[in-house]
């Protein structure tokens, strides 16, 4: 390791790699050239936990920013990046919270997990064309970041990448994107506009858990899947359109969904799961179609609005504690196998519900 200045520094034949920094604190400018060669690298964790730094200009000549580089770096504002950068480490710039705001160069493909984790200053970011993924993390517990612009290159959001990223109001996905990661827009409390593009074929489990102010959401037709909790807790969404494509809906997808009133369930579904429509407070009506198979237990818990409903002839099971709470059900319609004389007691059907045997199959 050499030193030059205030910086340690490796000479390589590629280059100059910056390793550290021993200067003075506030405003630093990485040089273009060390001993005549030029700066492309700074290295992983060089100026990590560095409390001193302020604001950096990275030189045109760095392609390269290892992981961690500027890793709790608290009283870091601002920072020039190189045009040329072609790879960004992990956790780059997480726990930098002062920083406000950052232009990332186009050339990237990804925004590696943890980027940005815990920037608690910054305020809006615009990821540049090219990029194809959001990793894991990348912006989990940004409390600032207001505005998100995605480029239409994106394919995938990783997992956790905006969780509790609360003052997050509406984004616009792109259109290429396929993939929406587990946790992915978690705890976005104010998150209350978002289109899924048509490609969008797999939601995370928890994807938008505790979205409160989401208020719609469209689900593509080509949507296969959906993971569990995927809206519990949005107890804004009022409206909801499922995927056609769907087999099922998994466990608490819409637990606590209090504002949602009128479901249809689309012809392909055969499975809806423990708890899926738990807390809906306010459901009125929901359609089940002819394929479905299963409802699982406690599925219909606490929806004190259900009015009537009916389970098609094709349902072979209900799980324990179904219809507990629906103190409104004035009609339920049940296949004759799981009559017999009346509702199995594990149903939970209020003792003021009419059960009649379901005749013929819905239309």
């Amino acid at each position: 390791m050499l030193f030059g200045s205030s910086f340690q520094y490796l000479k390589e034949d590629q280059g100059i790699t910056i390793r550290g920094y021993l200067g003075p604190p506030g405003r630093i400018e990485i040089p273009q050239t060390i001993d005549e060669c030029p700066v492309t690298k700074i290295e992983q964790q060089a100026f990590r936990e560095n409390l001193g730094v302020t604001s950096v200009i990275i030189p045109q000549g760095v392609t390269e920013i290892g992981d961690k580089a500027f890793w709790g770096c608290e009283n870091l504002s601002s920072i020039v990046m190189p045009p040329r950068l072609s790879h960004l480490g992990r956790e780059v710039f997480s726990y930098c919270g002062r920083l406000s705001g950052i232009e990332i160069p186009a050339g990237l493909n990804e925004i590696p997990a943890s980027t940005f984790e815990h920037c608690d200053s910054l305020y809006q970011i615009q990821i540049p064309v090219g990029v194809l993924s959001i990793g894991t993390q990348a912006f989990a517990n940004c409390e600032m970041l207001v505005k998100v612009q995605f480029p239409e290159s994106l394919e995938t959001i990783g997992d956790y990448a905006f969780q509790g990223c609360p003052q997050l109001g509406s984004v616009r996905l792109s259109t290429s994107l396929t993939y929406i990661g587990n946790y992915a827009f978690a705890h976005c409390e104010k998150l209350n506009d978002i289109v899924a593009p048509e490609g969008l074929i797999s939601i995370g489990t928890h994807a938008f858990l505790n979205c409160r102010k989401l208020s719609k959401f469209v689900m593509p037709v080509h949507l296969t899947q959906i993971g569990k909790h995927v809206f519990k807790g949005c107890d804004g969404l009022s409206q909801v359109l499922i995927s056609p494509a769907l087999q099922e809906i998994p466990d608490h997808a819409f637990w606590a969904c209090q504002n949602l009133q009128e479901v249809s369930v689309p012809s392909g579904i055969t499975d809806i799961g423990d708890e899926a429509f738990r807390d809906c407070q306010r459901l009125k009506s929901i359609f089940l179609p002819e394929k479905l198979r299963r409802i699982g237990k406690r599925a219909f818990e606490n929806c004190y609005n259900l009015k009537d409903l009916s389970v098609p002839l094709s349902v072979q099971f209900i799980g324990d504690g179904a219809f507990l709470g629906c103190r409104q059900l004035e009609i339920l319609e049940l296949p004759i196998s799981l009559l017999v004389v009346s509702p199995r007691p594990e149903f939970e059907v209020p003792k003021e519900t009419k059960i009649r045997p379901v005749i013929r199959a819905n239309p």
